[in-house]
């Protein structure tokens, strides 16, 4: 008794399990976690540290590198990145890929021991390291709080008390602002009666630090209690600040305010701000527990923003920059229609080519595998999401393969007279095994993707994940529910041997079959013709292949685009954000654009993984536009940056899309040695090659240009003379400039920054610095220009960037619009490496053609592993040589549909096209193995060899051509697909060309290696 015979033993069961699958499959899909991409866990950290009044080599040397040092004696460190700016220390460390993300937690426990060991050898003034270890954390729910005639501390009132609420909501991580302006006590000293009064700075810094303290003045024992004696030495009203005692020598007491302007004010100047439409805002982003549901996640957090609507004033408004439950929640909805649509397609088609109830019963085959794959998907944890959807659609054309095979094989069994017991497993006793294997090889075929350690393999890791849970439930369904409903629902004269009609009635006797008959006939006949044929459309294939455009990942379809906005190094943020003021105005004005949401001095939040991400920079501020639909993103955005290439031309403006994989710059030469100017020079070549290459755009490099250092050289022959050191000038300056830090002042739960200023004459700025008043230990003042020997304008590297220590500058571009990256780089790949390198300095290509090539290079790490397993079960399935070689000897042949099919579509081949050709050659030998399985059978009934070679191709030609029409028209939905097109059409193309090959070469082949004389063959 076989397996098939057991289980229809036991109908009852069978149907409990069926009803089972049906309704857990429909609670699965309601229950499970949806998102809208795969999740990627960004194995990085940063660790940031202040050396305020260091140059960036000052800081390159003193701390990044001595950091650095201490962080390479990690294990599992992939690279460190770092960028060395004026008092500023940023260093990227990157995990490998290969790593776990449950370790990751235990490895930023290592970076932070390495770190604080470290910390005591940094120069004096260094502050302590931060590591910051959530820099990967994804908020994919950004609102924008704004308010038009709100203050800006009302703004942030309401923005804490949102925060506050919302971290209460189930599911919620955490919960970031993004734009609060830093609020402080100014206090700003008037030198003229500071001189007159004959009181130093440093007196006022050293009262004020002593009203500020806290001391704890102990407890005192009354009776038996012992009672506390409270300290209340901090400020909390400015009152109490402006009235402290500065001087108290005679009879007329001086108070701070009578020698100063004390006020609270914003930090000057800011480093982070946005707006919503022009409107002041603040953004808050929230980030989701793993695993969760980010669909429920979002209803429950606008619950609770309708519920606090009420203690929010009317004026304050929670707008929604980027929300990714509504996101999900309409892709999900689309894909599931694709889904739908996909599933009707290939159930009609079945119901053309096999009947009403075949079609049914198949097409219901196709329902219950789905259901119960959603069953496991969420018992395993993988969540509902864009690939892992589309996972389904490409597998379900493999998915009705095995049923496919079972019910031909039934009915025709039915037709030749069979008992109907035996005709309903006899022929899953025969294929059991072949499909099995054939199954896993088709499996095995989207190994490679989710084995590949990288970020490209982590996204597309469900793709094999679902097209194997789908495809073993295809072919266990097939077994058990096919033949069951087929008992079911195959009744009638119809499906069963008529009396008086012949005993051995042929099923395959009909017009269709018998001209294909003669095809394979006839192929055989003339084999060494449809050989030569079949080589010469391969060559042509690869000779085509050429015009066929090249792209590693594509855009995502949203309805929302990006404007990177960048002035040269040294530009004053508030310079950024007077011209993106005007950017604003324009773009609101335009009728495709609905919002504008802008941030300035970074990216205010990694709110999805799929768009590009810039840290702190003062030079820099986005604008994130919101359109009607994807089609209006992609026409409007090329206008726009016309736009702003003629208008904005100062400025390095550049509109970027939503991509799964996204770099800095498309194009990217690394030149990495030991000195900057050389580096510079390296770069400048390159870049001359670049912007000599009519497709390429947006050239610069990732140091940028220098900026100017004012610089006062102080003189020690001048400071022996009048008691000034060089802390004293800085202090100076400082107080000149931004202010000098000298304490703190607690306003309820706000701790504000003291900075103590001197007033400057704005309109002669320059002049009135270097005449500077510089206190020292005397208690009169100095001018600056008396205490430096000289003042000079110079130029240095605002950034200094490095890779695993060594320093490196990037050569960048862009392609111009209508081209891709492989373009620009193909034009100018030979030209750069043809650069001349002094020894000690290496170049090494970035940007989109490293991520390309290291997708495709841990793809083809483990293809040999995953062609070795296919090899092992095809081999196990025929137990010889030759049949597994004819199955190895038609995969390339795939590549003629691929080819062909891309380039009359107009479809790129990129990483998911390649995903797609490689489960079209698990297609393919899935249907080979069948076939030659058929050869095999009918041989060791007794057939001649050239009588089962003919039989066993006309006999699985209508299993073949319907398993191949459902995947290729059930992937039509997935066509228009920005992401899975490429994909698709690889699939569909290569699928049909693929039908063919296996039922025609395959004959041809099968008849060469076993030299099968074909001279008699149109006899039969």
């Amino acid at each position: 008794m076989n397996f098939t015979e057991a289980v229809l033993n036991q109908r009852k069961v069978l149907l409990f399990v069926l009803i089972a699958l049906t309704i857990g499959g429909v609670f699965s899909f309601f229950k499970m976690g949806k998102l809208e991409d795969a999740e990627i866990s960004v194995k990085s950290a940063l660790v940031i540290t202040k050396y305020p009044g260091a140059s960036p080599h000052e800081v390159e040397l003193r701390v990044t590198d001595v950091l650095e040092t201490a962080i390479q004696a990690m294990d599992n460190i992939d690279d460190i990145e770092s960028r060395s700016m004026a008092g500023y220390s940023e260093i990227t460390v990157n995990i490998k890929k290969s790593v776990k993300s449950k370790e990751l937690p235990q490895l930023w426990d290592v970076l932070r021991r390495k770190v604080n060991d470290i910390t005591p050898a940094l120069p004096q003034g260094a502050s302590k390291p931060m590591v910051v270890d959530d820099f990967g954390d994804v908020y994919g729910i950004f609102l924008a709080l704004s308010g038009d005639g709100y203050s800006g501390e009302e703004l942030q009132d309401y923005a804490r008390y949102m925060k506050r609420e919302l971290l209460l909501v189930e599911g919620v991580k955490r919960i970031n602002l993004f734009g609060e302006q830093e609020t402080c006590i100014n206090i700003e000293l008037s030198q003229e009666k500071m001189a007159y009064l004959g009181i130093h700075p440093a007196n006022v810094i050293q009262i004020l630090n002593q009203q500020n303290g806290m001391v704890n003045p102990g407890s005192l024992k009354v009776g038996g209690d012992r009672i506390r004696i409270a300290s209340d030495g901090s400020f909390h009203e400015l009152d109490d600040l402006k009235n402290i005692l500065i001087s108290a020598n005679d009879k007329n007491p001086i108070f701070l305010k009578d020698i100063a302007q004390v006020k609270e004010d914003y930090v000057r100047p800011f480093t982070r701000k946005m707006k919503y439409n022009q409107v002041p805002a603040i953004g808050l982003t929230i980030a989701m527990e793993k695993g969760g549901n980010v669909i429920e996640l979002g209803e429950r957090v606008q619950q609770r923003i309708d519920e606090l609507k009420s203690n929010v004033p009317v004026g304050i408004n929670i707008n929604r920059v980027f929300y990714q439950p509504e996101r999900v929640s309409v892709a999900i909805e689309q894909f599931m229609i694709n889904l739908i649509e996909s599933v009707l397609i290939v159930v009609f088609v079945l119901l053309l080519a096999m009947g009403f109830r075949t079609g049914l019963l198949i097409g219901s085959g196709l329902i219950f595998t789905i259901l119960g794959t959603f069953i496991i998907m969420l018992s395993v944890d993988i969540t509902l999401q864009r690939v892992s959807l589309a996972a389904i659609i490409i597998a379900m054309g493999m998915l009705v393969d095995n049923a496919i095979v079972i019910a031909d094989g039934i009915l025709v069994d039915l037709k030749k007279g069979l008992k109907r017991d035996e005709a309903m497993s006899r022929t899953s006793k025969q294929t059991a095994m072949p499909l099995l294997g054939a199954t896993v090889v088709a499996i095995l075929a989207f190994l490679p993707i989710y084995l590949s350690p990288d970020s490209t393999g982590e996204f597309c890791a469900s793709l094999f994940q679902v097209v194997g849970i789908s495809l073993f439930l295809s072919w266990i369904l097939a077994l058990t529910q096919t033949p069951y409903f087929c008992d079911l629902f195959l009744r009638g004269k119809k499906y069963e041997k008529q009396e008086g009609e012949e005993a051995q009635t042929d099923p395959y006797d009909g017009k269709f079959y018998q001209k294909f008959r003669h095809f394979v006939k006839y192929s055989l006949r003339h084999k060494t013709m449809i050989l030569a044929v079949t080589v010469l459309m391969f060559f042509s294939a690869v000779f085509v292949f050429k015009y066929v455009k090249q792209l590693f990942m594509p855009n995502l379809e949203y309805n929302q685009f990006i404007v990177e906005y960048w002035l040269p190094e040294g530009s004053d943020i508030e310079t950024v954000e007077s011209d993106l003021n005007d950017l604003e105005t324009y773009l609101l004005k335009q009728e495709d654009v609905l919002n504008v949401t802008t941030s300035l001095g970074s990216t205010p939040a990694r709110y999805t993984l799929v768009r590009p991400f810039n840290n702190s920079h003062a030079n820099y501020g986005e604008l994130i536009i919101d359109t009607k639909d994807y089609e209006t993103t992609v026409r409007f955005g090329a206008d726009l940056q016309e736009f702003l290439d003629e208008n904005y031309s100062w400025a390095r403006a550049r509109v970027r899309y939503y991509s799964p994989i996204s770099t800095e710059s498309m194009i990217e030469a690394k030149f990495s040695g030991p000195d900057p100017k050389v580096l510079r020079e390296l770069s400048e070549k390159a870049e001359r090659i670049m912007k000599d290459e009519p497709i390429a755009v947006k050239v610069t490099n990732n140091w940028k240009n220098q900026v100017k250092v004012w610089n006062p050289r102080f003189s020690q022959a001048q400071s022996r003379i009048t008691g000034i050191n060089r802390s004293d000038v800085s202090n100076a300056l400082a107080c000149a400039t931004d202010g000098l830090a000298i304490g703190v002042f607690r306003k309820a739960d706000d701790i504000l920054p003291i900075y103590l200023k001197t007033t400057v004459e704005k309109d002669k700025y320059v002049e009135s610095l270097e005449n500077t008043p510089v206190w020292g230990a005397k208690p009169q003042s100095i001018p600056l220009r008396q205490v430096v020997s000289d003042i000079e304008i110079e130029f240095e590297n605002p950034v200094i960037k490095r890779y695993d220590r060594r320093r490196a500058i990037k050569a960048q571009c862009d392609p111009a619009p209508g081209y891709n990256a492989p373009d620009v780089f193909n034009k100018v790949q030979e030209k750069i490496e043809a650069i001349p390198l002094p020894e000690g300095y290496d170049l090494e290509w970035l940007g989109e053609h490293k991520n390309s090539a290291d997708a495709n290079e841990n793809i083809a790490k483990f293809l040999p592993l995953a062609f070795l397993l296919m090899v092992i079960i095809i081999m196990m399935l025929f137990n010889n040589f030759r049949q597994p070689i004819i199955i190895l000897t038609i995969l390339p042949l795939a590549f003629i549909g691929v080819s062909y099919g891309l380039w009359l579509t107009g479809k790129p081949f990129g990483f998911m096209a390649v995903l797609g050709t490689l489960g079209l050659m698990g297609m393919m030998i899935k249907n080979a193995v069948v076939l030659l399985d058929q050869i095999n059978l009918d041989i060791s009934e007794g057939k001649d060899v050239l009588v089962a070679i003919i039989d066993s191709a006309v006999s699985r030609m209508r299993p073949v051509i319907m398993a191949s029409f459902t995947t290729i028209l059930g992937m039509i939905p997935l066509i228009p697909d920005e992401l899975f097109g490429g994909m698709a059409v690889a699939i569909m193309f290569g699928l049909l060309i693929g039908s063919i090959i296996t039922l025609i070469i395959v004959p041809v082949l099968y008849a060469v290696f076993y030299r099968v004389n074909t001279k008699e063959v149109m006899d039969l």
